[in-house]
């Protein structure tokens, strides 16, 4: 059975963000985006306790496509995600979290 998965609000701004940013540098990279970010939550949601946490109690998956990450806690049956920042964002920014 899989998880609940929450998206926190600031999470949502990230992948708002995110894709609007992608779109910037070519026109429907922001969709690539989005369904390579839906391939990973669908993983995620199914078994997130297969990644390894990183730092505090937050664990991370890595995007298959693009150079992001969810950065996500697991309490009980429930996945808590709370930011989506690419792996080449300012690391201040994981220390918030």
């Amino acid at each position: 059975m899989d998880y609940e998965l929450i998206i926190k609000p600031e999470a949502e701004l990230d992948i708002a963000d995110t894709m609007r940013w992608y779109d910037e540098k070519q026109e429907g990279l922001g969709l690539r985006f989005i369904g390579d970010l839906d391939q990973k939550i669908a993983k995620v949601q199914a078994n997130p306790l297969h990644y390894q946490i990183r730092y505090k109690s937050m664990r991370m998956a890595f995007l298959d496509l693009f150079q992001d990450a969810l950065h996500f806690i697991v309490e009980g049956k429930v996945v808590y995600v709370h930011a989506v920042l690419g792996i080449a964002r300012d690391s201040q920014l994981w220390d918030k979290l």
